[in-house]
């Protein structure tokens, strides 16, 4: 059944359509009809303050109002008034919306990795007149907002394993453009979900920066983290033992065999690859840090000849850094010899922020890949956890199991 209401407004809007087809634009023809609804929803409003109220309302005239619209940069329309002021017609709504879903999608787009020209010029196509690309970059600001009350936010006083790595972006300070690093963390929780807890950017990669990142933790309220995984930069262990002491450090085994063998003739990669893999498997519960500590020896020894420089890759005052995980249960292993768990994660941002060429600021880029983090983080690292975290270690293990 057609309510009155929705025939006055089904009869105003053809009425419309049947005068102006031959004479206004469609914008216009859209203002017009906008113009007639908020005018019937004003009637219709003062029959009912005559009705309900002794103080008659009446109408005092109209004021202009300009929305952006899906054909035009600018809809002008008509808003009819009252003297008390207290009419607001619902019909609005309708014009605010078409804008809020012309954001949504321009944002959208803009997460999926498009440049804001890109988008302006995809706008234009369809909807016939653009949405400028500075428009569309202010659009991406209001994850400032989110970020930095995140930055602010309390974390978990303990977490099992704490991820470091770095992305290196190209972005704008001043009047250069350089790769820079950002830096990433995230933690497994004690309910085994993982979490972000650090986003930050440095034109290089340093013990110091990291160190400076995990006292913010600190002032967060992060009081303990059983283990950190983190590359093998130079004096990292110190600055672990210094802001978190009583943490175990493994340094990323991958990480060091990549380096080994981007020092490796092309004709040897093949075996000094199947050698550095041996080395490094140590995920039987049989397998003990001496153990492997005498694989690095004879790796050294069997290409001494043809790489007398070898050993220096497997300093003693560094090398047990990168067995620790040895100490931890088998079940997990191969989880935390390396920071491998988070390049899904850095491949997301790679996928998003590889259409543009540079970012204009270090701010702008920390609030786009927070933005890239955050919705990765909501489909995976909170939705699945990671069960076999349950035990850490053997010691760890026997206590629960008892």
């Amino acid at each position: 059944m057609i309510m009155p209401t929705h025939n006055k407004v089904l009869e105003a809007s053809l009425k419309n359509l049947r005068s102006s087809l031959t004479s206004l634009s469609l914008d216009q023809f859209l203002a017009s009809t906008i113009d007639s609804l908020m005018e019937i929803e004003r009637g219709e409003y003062l029959e009912q303050a005559k009705e309900t109220d002794n103080t008659k309302d009446k109408g005092n005239g109209f004021y202009g109002r300009a929305f952006n619209s899906l054909t035009k940069n600018c809809l002008k329309i008509n808003v009819p008034r009252t003297r008390t002021g207290e009419f607001s017609p619902d019909t609005l709504e309708l014009v605010k919306i078409n804008q809020e879903q012309v954001n949504e999608l321009c944002l959208s787009l803009y997460k999926k990795g498009m440049t804001s020209r890109d988008i302006s010029d995809l706008i234009k196509q369809m909807f016939g007149e653009g949405v400028s690309a500075t428009k569309i970059a202010n659009l991406s600001k209001v994850f400032r907002q989110f970020r930095e009350a995140w930055e602010n936010s309390k974390l978990e006083s303990h977490y099992l394993v704490m991820f470091c790595d770095c992305i290196f972006i190209t972005v704008r300070r001043g009047d250069n453009y350089s790769r820079e690093a950002v830096y990433i963390a995230y933690g497994v929780r004690e309910d085994f979900k993982r979490e972000l807890l650090a986003i930050y950017i440095n034109p290089t990669e340093a013990s110091s920066e990291w160190a400076e990142i995990w006292e913010k933790l600190k002032n967060r309220g992060t009081k303990k983290i059983d283990l950190i995984v983190a590359d093998g930069i130079k004096g990292l262990e110190n600055e672990v033992a210094r802001v978190f002491p009583g943490s175990n450090f493994q340094k990323c085994a991958v990480h060091k065999m990549r380096n080994v063998l981007d020092k490796t003739r092309p004709q040897d990669k093949e075996e000094m690859a199947k050698n550095l893999r041996e080395v490094f498997d140590n995920f039987d519960e049989n397998s003990t840090v001496e153990n492997a500590l005498k694989k690095v020896d004879a790796l050294c020894a069997k290409w001494k000849d043809k790489y007398p420089r070898l050993d220096r890759f497997f300093k003693e005052e560094t090398i047990e850094y990168y067995f620790t995980y040895i100490k931890f249960n088998p079940k997990i292993r191969r989880m935390i010899y390396t920071t491998n768990s988070i390049e899904n994660l850095n491949r997301a941002i790679r996928k998003a922020t590889k259409n543009k060429l540079s970012f204009e600021s270090p701010e702008y880029l920390l609030d786009y890949v927070f933005m890239i983090i955050k919705e990765f983080e909501e489909k995976n690292f909170m939705k699945y956890p990671i069960p076999n975290f349950k035990y850490l270690n053997e010691t760890e293990k026997q206590t629960q199991l008892s």
